[in-house]
């Protein structure tokens, strides 16, 4: 049977405070690393889900092109925040914070073009696609995902 035996100098039993406090430390530390990891990685899959409505939006207006109209592109808004769409199934923000914002513009009901501002501001280098800087308030060249129409 084992002898339990008085702790003393040359016999510790347990941790002492030095050794737990850099436990704790090291825990910490891997613990705001992975925090931080797991914030980047919900922002792409924002942005992704954002690039997606994207193209659905610009997929919509493609199929509705009709030619011989005089409006070929039907568009109830061409305001940020308003319906974008006509059957009224406007995107929703997968940030749900209300920050982010998707726009459509028509010139004429011409052309179109549908933009979503990204988190990670990794979008088209010039906004729009046209050379030039998306124009909207708050619009920096690079944090917005832009497709122009397609005919």
């Amino acid at each position: 049977m084992k002898k339990f035996l008085p702790k003393t100098v040359n016999n510790p039993r347990g941790f002492t405070l030095i050794e737990l406090l850099v436990v704790v430390s090291i825990i910490a530390f891997l613990s705001v690393i992975g925090a931080a990891a797991f914030g980047n990685a919900q922002a792409q899959a924002r942005d992704g889900k954002r690039r997606a409505d994207i193209d659905a939006i610009s997929k919509a207006l493609e199929s509705n092109f009709s030619p011989t109209s005089s409006t070929p592109y039907p568009v109830d808004s061409t305001a940020e925040g308003g319906t974008l769409m006509s059957s009224g199934s406007n995107p929703t923000d997968p940030g749900g914070n209300g920050n982010q914002s998707y726009s459509i513009i028509v010139a004429a009901q011409k052309t179109y073009t549908v933009c979503a501002k990204l988190e990670k501001g990794n979008g088209n280098a010039d906004g729009d696609g046209n050379g030039s800087a998306f124009t909207n308030a708050g619009a920096n060249a690079g944090t917005w995902f832009c497709r122009k129409n397609q005919q």
